[in-house]
């Protein structure tokens, strides 16, 4: 009986909340100083591409159609091309701050 209640879980309703909360979370942990700016940018973005896969799911089922993908690889390829993109920003940053450490490690001790 509570199975007819509680609405089906779709896709589109877990991008939807992901991005949601995502967004919410984001906001969160930039106003507490816990998350850098420049890191939130990224969040904000996969917030918002969540958001708009939740709002418009007919573009993602466009892209499945054009692709010759079905709808739940589509899903899957676009969630790990965005961990991709993250992750290869996170590794550019970590790289650029390996570097600042190993020039000031040098200059100090000169």
């Amino acid at each position: 009986m509570l199975a007819n209640w509680w609405p089906q879980l779709t896709a589109e309703r877990l991008m939807l909340a992901g991005g949601i909360g995502a967004f919410l979370l984001t906001v969160y942990l930039v106003r507490s100083r816990e998350l850098r700016e420049k890191y939130a940018v990224t969040w904000i973005g996969v917030a918002g591409l969540l958001l708009l896969a939740g709002f418009f799911p007919e573009v993602l089922k466009w892209a499945a159609e054009q692709s010759r993908l079905s709808y739940p690889a589509a899903v899957l390829f676009f969630a790990l091309g965005m961990i991709y993109v993250f992750s290869f920003s996170v590794s550019l940053s970590l790289t650029r701050q390996y570097r600042r450490n190993v020039r000031l490690t040098q200059e100090y001790a000169v």
